[in-house]
């Protein structure tokens, strides 16, 4: 210890003794950590740090599958969850849930609360004990169970005003009466998700009232679920267990479970499957920088090795050992690593704060994201490896050192192996640069084009806001389809809408409506009443009008298509070319698995086609969706107006929503947003990627033609006599500009060679975050080699510009 605090002393004194050397490599190292550390503190949140549950790692997201793409991660129906629950012997506890809008009334106007309807096992199997009261219990699941809810820790606060007294009150949720049983603890959240659920009411509440329960469907499928497996049994064998039983009920249900599987996935991956991949690549990106960084500063150090030359000879000649100089310079890198790594902390806590504030909104946990210990102990670990990287290459070229040749030389330099070196280490660094800024080219260009597809409607000056009708009042569809046509009606006269209409669901919300689906006159020989799928939607009168889309052929919905008139629908083209192709549609027959009020299900007539939109995302390809009247299918308690206005589509809130006050106070307004505010969260995050991605890979170019021009000019100077001479000779500046220049540009070819190979080969794991291009695209390749030869260019032209300038006579008389 006492020769380490020695080596450390000495080192700190070798470092103040050239400052300017010690602020370039430590700024250069704090970013490089600064990045790896923002970034790992990202991965840590929301990839590593278990669930806030009592056993995560053994709770699992269970989901259904198609037997012929199991990378579908579905729904189930009640009656197969049930079924797994009872034949499963690998899960010690199973409970479904599901998202529902609840409106709380009776405290002034009504408020939509997001809300979660579940099964009594919820909390036991997430090992959440609440701060008052209890949750659900199994009688709670079954119909005539009553209507119970427990209260988020926010909800009790704001809606409530945190009254110790809450649990046993009843209070109007839909328009009905439930009893609050308890209240969550503050840091409680299921599903985790940007907007934290605030009441979760049980399953009976859900079922009561309705006419066929969806207990007993076992084609509704709606419903999330998760299991707790049993110590030892782990995920793999719950699936195959769950396969096996799905195919059971395969067989016994034909009807409603073919073609349809079980997969099971632990939690935390199901919940972080979306943004897994692309923090992945971040990661990879910003160790790249680091690797960079770490050649800048070993070139840095090679640099200043040679002018410690003597010093090393003399200490070797001394009787130092080999082992005591690598120890020693070792210490010089890693100290310097230290102060690096330091710095990189306190930019890394800027740079936190930066990533939340960019960061996509469906990136879970985000707001968990802080350095805390896992983060610190990583950040040491990634500045003791920089530290003894950046100085293995210097320590190995001291161990070559001849001793009889180095104390004879007074000050000529021999560059020799450290000049090769110094030349890897920037190949090193090119090929790295190379392999960033393809990466971030591809999605650069990917999120360019995604900009530019077209989704089928304008949403510019568009306002969406969500009515819900509570079932309670309105339990029958004529109700619900009055208070449409009233509320629509009372819109006609509000200053500033041009257009209006509604719809459920939305375009681009994340709500996808999926419905059974048969054509008259197709033979159907699967057995089922409805033996293909579409998505639907429900609209008002004028919607393709209100949003932009054109209509191909036939016309849109309006005030003919009445409850009474024959039932009608409207189709987009890719429906179109699925089920008709070389057909005219218009005019002929489809049945939709759903009526109004429970009437028997009738064939619609095809009225139009519209052209095709990209409603669920703009990176994917249009689907087969059909349109049904609002009025003529009435089923949906909720729906979301659309609004199209003169200017700032938002200056209409507070009009709309004393619209709806006055027709029915009991009536909540919610998610008022505009609806380019829905596409541009669409966007979040190849926009986040790109933008990452592009700044590490534009952090790394600099560094890289920082390095390079370190190394031309550092070699420019060791080459002042030789130039001196060649120019005494009769050198021409052109010939000096070539000589320099080449052996600049001789590295970075090199580098391009190695950098295009290896990005050929990583871009590859980049597939799933691109649209529109190709992993090893010629163009972007092409465009990074020409980018970066221009930067090399610059990065060796002053170097090679000050060589020209020297004068033969100094440079003679220089030893």
């Amino acid at each position: 210890m006492q020769t380490l605090w020695q080596d450390l002393r000495f080192g700190a004194r070798m470092l103040m003794k050239q400052p300017g050397f010690t602020l370039i490599a430590v700024i250069t190292l704090a970013l490089g950590i600064g990045a790896n550390t923002a970034i790992f503190s990202i991965i840590n949140a929301v990839l590593l740090k278990p669930l806030p549950f009592a056993a995560p790692e053994r709770i699992v997201a269970i989901g259904a599958t198609d037997t012929q793409n199991r990378s579908e991660f579905g729904s189930l129906s009640y009656p197969n969850f049930s079924d797994y629950r009872a034949r499963s012997r690998a899960f010690e506890r199973m409970a479904v849930y599901r998202d529902t809008g609840l409106t709380l009334t009776g405290n002034g106007a009504a408020v939509r609360l997001e809300g979660v309807m579940a099964t009594a096992e919820l909390f036991q199997i997430l090992g959440a004990k609440p701060l008052y009261g209890r949750t659900f219990l199994p009688d709670e699941d079954k119909a005539g169970g009553g209507r119970v809810v427990v209260l988020s820790h926010g909800a009790w606060q704001n809606r409530f005003n945190a009254d110790p007294n809450v649990v046993g009150k009843v209070i109007a949720i839909n328009s009905e009466s439930y009893t609050v049983i308890g209240v969550m603890p503050p840091r409680f959240q299921f599903p985790i998700r940007a907007e934290p659920v605030e009441m979760w009411i049980n399953y009976a509440s859900h079922m009561e009232g309705q006419k066929e329960a969806p207990a007993n469907q076992r084609s509704y499928v709606y419903l999330q679920a998760v299991g707790l497996l049993k110590p030892g049994a782990t995920a793999e064998q719950a699936e195959a267990e769950l396969v096996a039983i799905a195919g059971e009920l395969e067989k016994q249900y034909p009807n409603d479970n073919e073609g349809y599987s079980a997969r099971v996935t632990p939690l935390l991956k199901n919940l972080t499957g979306d943004v897994r991949d692309a923090l992945w690549v971040v990661f990879a990106a910003v160790c790249c920088v680091l690797l960079i960084a770490c050649a800048n500063v070993a070139n840095l150090l090679l640099a200043r090795s040679l002018n410690r030359r003597r010093e090393i000879a003399v200490r070797a000649a001394l009787g130092a050992g080999r082992f005591r100089l690598v120890r020693q310079l070792l210490t010089e890198s890693v100290l310097l690593a230290a102060l690096g790594g330091g710095a990189g902390i306190m930019l890394a806590d800027f740079g936190i704060d930066a990533l939340i504030a960019i960061a996509p909104a469906n990136v879970p946990r985000i707001a968990e994201v802080a350095i805390d210990r896992r983060v610190l102990l990583f950040t040491l670990a990634a500045t003791m490896l920089t530290g003894l990287v950046m100085g293995l290459i210097p320590a190995w070229q001291s161990l070559r050192l001849d001793l009889h040749t180095t104390l004879k030389e007074s000050g000529r330099n021999s560059t020799g192996a450290r000049g090769i070196a110094r030349g890897a280490l920037v190949v090193a660094e090119v090929a790295i640069a190379v392999v960033l800024l393809a990466g971030a080219g591809l999605l650069i260009q990917s999120f360019a084009r995604l900009l530019r597809v077209n989704p089928g409607f304008d949403p510019q000056h568009i306002l969406t806001m969500r009515v819900g009708l509570p079932d309670a009042i309105y339990t029958k569809g004529e109700q619900r389809a009055e208070f449409h046509d009233r509320l629509l009606a009372a819109l006609e006269s509000l200053p500033g809408v041009t257009a209006y209409s509604a719809a459920a669901p939305l375009p681009l919300s994340g709500s996808n409506y999926v419905i059974g689906l048969d054509i008259e006159g197709r033979p159907n020989d699967s057995g089922k009443e409805f033996p293909y799928e579409t998505r639907f939607f429900m609209i008002g009168p004028s919607y393709f009008g209100t949003l932009g889309t054109a209509v191909k052929q036939g016309r849109e919905f309006d005030a003919r298509d009445n409850s009474k008139a024959s039932p009608v629908v409207i189709i987009n083209e890719a429906f179109a070319k699925k089920h008709f192709p070389n057909e005219n549609p218009l005019g002929k027959r489809i049945k939709l698995a759903i009526s109004a009020d429970g009437k028997p299900i009738p064939m619609r007539e095809i009225i139009g086609v519209v052209t095709d939109t990209r409603s669920k995302n703009p990176s994917l390809a249009p689907e087969p969706e059909a349109y049904l009247h609002i009025p003529q299918v009435p089923a949906m308690g909720s729906f979301t107006l659309v609004l199209r206005a003169q200017g700032d589509p938002q200056s209409l809130t507070a009009a709309v929503r004393d619209v709806v006050a006055k027709l029915d106070r009991n009536v909540p307004v919610s998610q008022v947003r505009a609806l380019d505010d829905y596409l541009s969260r669409t966007l979040e995050q190849p926009r986040f990627n790109s933008l990452l991605l592009g700044v590490f890979a534009g952090v790394a170019l600099l560094l890289t033609a920082i390095g390079l021009y370190g190394v031309v000019a550092y070699a420019v100077s060791q080459r002042t006599q030789e130039i001196g001479i060649r120019l005494a000779l009769g050198a021409q500046t052109r010939d000096v500009l070539k000589l320099v220049l080449s052996q600049g540009l001789g590295l970075v070819l090199i580098g391009l060679a190695l950098g295009l190979a290896g990005a050929s080969v990583a871009t590859r794991f980049m597939t799933s975050l691109l649209f529109g291009v190709r992993p090893a695209d010629p163009l972007t390749f092409a465009a990074i080699a020409l980018l970066l030869t221009i930067v090399a260019l610059l990065a060796c032209w002053i170097p090679a510009r000050r060589a020209t300038k020297v004068d033969p006579m100094v440079a003679l008389r220089c030893e």
